[in-house]
């Protein structure tokens, strides 16, 4: 009785070892990226043309063919402030305190999408699932605005204002496309029925147009003397057009080590 039982063990356990473990049709799954082995860590699954980070899912519809798509949403405010106060004893004749403050704010928004087809290979080997897909990734990189406030203001030891400048530096620089084609071959090891690691390689053509069109509003005023009278509005916008146009054809790795979970 007792080797019967063995004997049973070690067939189960046998079959679970080779045992297909493939997705098949209606399996969902959504990619990640691991980081180093020291300092395992999930990451998002890449970039974007715009270096904005995507995750990835998969639908299988069916054993050989699945759907797969790249989504990124991405939102950019960034503020910051500097305040300096230095007293100034070269360059005026006399002593002179020199308060300054700048603050400022970045923002900017993209979303990208990029689906896509994969058709997975047949294998002799039941955990290593290879394929071939085809994807189409598109993005767009709203409008890029930065809004810089500077007051510098000078006086002297007995506390007269000498000098003063309060501007306002709005600039919104227009955004970007990207489109294109990749071409894909990757592979996926399955080390259980639901978790598996892979890579790819992609062969992709695309298209990027960042920038366009800068406008520059300053607003504010200039004191230049100690009169206090003396006061120079600013009120003025420039406008003018900065724009880089990137047409490539290349091969890269999504790099790191991919992980996939099925469900």
């Amino acid at each position: 009785m007792k080797k019967i039982v063995c004997s049973v063990v070690v067939l189960l356990s046998v079959v679970s070892l080779f045992a297909q473990n493939k997705p098949v049709a209606k399996d969902i799954s959504l990619g990640f990226r691991i980081t180093g082995l020291g300092n395992v860590a999930f990451e998002e699954w890449g970039t974007d043309a715009f270096e904005f980070p995507q995750v990835m899912g998969r639908y299988y519809l069916s054993d050989r063919v699945a759907v797969r798509a790249r989504l990124g949403v991405g939102l950019t405010n960034v503020t910051s402030s500097f305040d300096r106060s230095v007293i100034d004893t070269e360059n005026f004749g006399q002593p002179v305190r020199i308060d300054s403050s700048i603050n400022s704010t970045v923002s900017a928004f993209s979303v990208s999408f990029a689906p896509g087809v994969e058709y997975h290979l047949l294998s002799d080997a039941a955990k290593l699932d290879p394929y071939v897909a085809a994807e189409i990734p598109f993005a767009l990189l709203g409008t890029n605005r930065t809004d810089l406030d500077l007051d510098v203001v000078r006086t002297d030891a007995a506390g007269t204002r000498l000098y003063r400048e309060d501007v306002n530096i709005k600039t919104d620089v227009d955004g970007g496309i990207s489109a294109g084609l990749n071409l894909i071959g990757g592979f996926n090891y399955f080390f259980s029925p639901k978790f598996a690691i892979g890579a790819e390689y992609s062969l992709g053509f695309g298209y990027t147009k960042n920038g366009g069109t800068v406008v520059v509003a300053q607003t504010g005023s200039i004191q230049p003397t100690s009169d206090t009278g003396n006061i120079i509005p600013i009120d003025q916008t420039d406008s003018f057009n900065n724009s880089v146009t990137v047409l490539g054809l290349g091969v890269q790795t999504t790099g790191g080590v991919n992980v996939s979970i099925f469900w």
